[in-house]
């Protein structure tokens, strides 16, 4: 019987982009609705908007139950979809960015993984296969899990070689277009208020979970289609950089438990710092500092996440191995590598 889910939506000053997108995820929740025969609603978080989005909300008349939370003050993306989850009325949570298209059948898809989570690791998430909006290329397919130079590797991505059955595991599901498992991510609790206002909570909340027992998968038959840069880069502007090489640190020093990892993380990290002045990466230099300052959180997380870990990283990065062995799969660093392989 396929299960009741929540489709969650946060927004900061986005009514333009949900006059564009909301109906193509109003077209998948009603579909899902009749075709599944379950039940589904529509949460939408609205983050201190300033541009009358509850107003415009209000005013629709949608097939599919629709409503809107609303938050005084912008706290931010992770914020916003930990109040969604919260709020959500059914078991499957699927988060999506304002200003993705949603495929008809993404819901089926999603929600069948789920059907079939009878194995050692229970699911935490699955995402979709993301498309740019204006080309139409791959920009989000399955993420393979490694380490290099002193860091995890996360965005290393592939995609299935034939159609076979998997399953396709996945290194991080983006909050951008995933489901997850409502009572999982609230156990896990949920985006890590640490990586405030925005990037790295989705990739550190996955490893979270592959850390602590569960697992996160790819559906490839699943697809949306992205507008990028139309929400945060407005907001943002040249921060962007400085709170993303916060972030990653700060998911490092959280995370990486391997004593030998996290001596080379050392190693490479004193050499990034002194040589960051000679190849003007000064937003590298800011976004260390801006790690220091948050020392003592990380030192509490650090602590927490060691005492509840069930699986190393050793044995997290083997689950990638042992994907790429199989040969169903087509790893890549660059899109254009796979462009090439398709030819």
């Amino acid at each position: 019987m396929p299960s009741p889910v929540s489709i969650v939506i946060p927004t900061w000053n986005g009514k333009h982009l949900l006059e564009r997108f909301l109906p193509s995820v109003i077209g998948a929740a009603d579909e899902y609705a009749r075709s599944a025969r379950a039940a589904v609603e529509i949460v939408v978080v609205d983050d201190g908007s300033t541009d009358e989005t509850g107003s415009w909300i209000a005013k629709q008349s949608v097939p599919v139950p629709l409503r809107t939370i609303r938050q005084d003050a912008n706290r931010g993306f992770g914020a916003a979809c930990n109040l969604g989850v919260r709020e959500a009325r059914y078991p499957l949570v699927y988060l999506v960015n304002n200003d993705v298209e949603v495929g008809i059948n993404v819901l089926p898809l999603l929600s069948a993984a789920f059907d079939a989570d009878d194995g050692p690791h229970p699911l935490l998430a699955v995402h979709t296969r993301m498309r740019d909006l204006a080309t139409d290329r791959d920009v989000g397919t399955g993420k393979m899990g490694g380490f290099h130079r002193g860091f995890l590797r996360v965005h290393r991505s592939y995609v299935p070689r034939d159609d076979g059955p998997g399953p396709y595991w996945s290194m991080f599901a983006t909050g951008g277009s995933s489901m997850f498992h409502r009572a999982r991510y609230l156990e896990l609790g949920g985006f890590d208020p640490l990586f405030a206002p925005f990037y790295f909570e989705d990739v550190e909340l996955s490893y979270r979970g592959w850390k602590r027992g569960y697992s996160v998968a790819y559906q490839p038959h699943s697809v949306v289609r992205h507008q990028f840069s139309s929400t945060i880069a407005p907001r943002a502007g040249k921060s962007i950089e400085r709170i993303s090489q916060r972030n990653r640190l700060i998911f490092h020093w959280i995370h990486l438990h391997d004593t030998s990892f996290l001596a080379a993380h050392m190693v490479w990290l004193t050499i990034l710092a002194l040589t960051a002045p000679l190849t003007f990466k000064f937003r590298f230099l800011q976004g260390l500092g801006d790690a220091l300052t948050t020392f003592p959180g990380i030192r509490d997380r650090r602590r927490e996440e060691r005492s509840l870990a069930k699986r190393s990283d050793r044995e997290v990065l083997r689950v990638f191995e042992e994907l790429e062995t199989r040969g169903a799969i087509q790893p890549y660093d660059d899109p254009r590598e796979l462009e090439r392989h398709q030819q």
